[in-house]
């Protein structure tokens, strides 16, 4: 791997420390410069603006976004074991890279900023989209309840994800993500 490019992917992980130390408002160039012992014109050669910074922090929380969803469409798993693959997956990114959930609980803030807003709602709504796309194809092959109404069951999957995520950064990550999620992850699939 090239200096120049060990330097991009060091300057976006030093992003996310910070954002995970200090939230998006300790996000700056500086900070970045001085943690990554370079000059802050050093890193405009890499990087033209800190919002071109987090469209890079966002590439990469999002890198294992299409080899997942085409993991589960290649094996055509079922619908119920296809969203697990996808929760057990994130699960396990997560928990291997805790900073990574500082992005996750970060979607608010990130919605009201210009040149980010629009990433941020493609990353939202592709990942609700396909759970969504999972549970119609699993009503429609009869291994989901019919009743069912897809937007709101993926709404409920993933908002436990994100507040089991909340609550173990909250508790200074005193338990293991993938346990407490697949639990939870187990409750809702028994009611489809």
């Amino acid at each position: 791997m090239s200096s120049y490019i060990k330097r991009k992917e060091g300057i976006i992980l030093t992003a996310i420390e910070i954002i995970d130390e200090l939230g998006f408002q300790g996000l700056s160039t500086k900070e970045i410069a001085k943690r990554q012992k370079i000059a802050e014109g050093t890193l405009y050669k890499h990087y033209r603006s800190k919002d071109e910074i987090i469209l890079a922090v966002l590439d990469y929380y999002t890198m294992f976004d299409d080899v997942i969803k085409q993991t589960i469409e290649m094996k055509n798993f079922s619908a119920k074991d296809g969203i697990t693959y996808f929760i057990t997956r994130y699960a396990e990114y997560y928990e291997s890279y805790p900073a990574m959930t500082s992005i996750l609980q970060s979607y608010e803030i990130l919605k009201n900023e210009a040149g980010i807003a629009h990433r941020i709602s493609e990353i939202f709504e592709s990942r609700a989209n396909f759970i969504e796309n999972l549970i119609k194809k699993g009503i429609d092959r009869g291994e989901i309840r019919p009743d069912i109404d897809s937007e709101s069951y993926s709404d409920i999957i993933l908002g436990t994800f994100t507040a089991i995520s909340l609550k173990w950064r909250m508790r200074k990550y005193n338990f293991s993500l993938k346990e407490r999620i697949l639990t939870a992850h187990n409750y809702i699939m028994e009611t489809c």
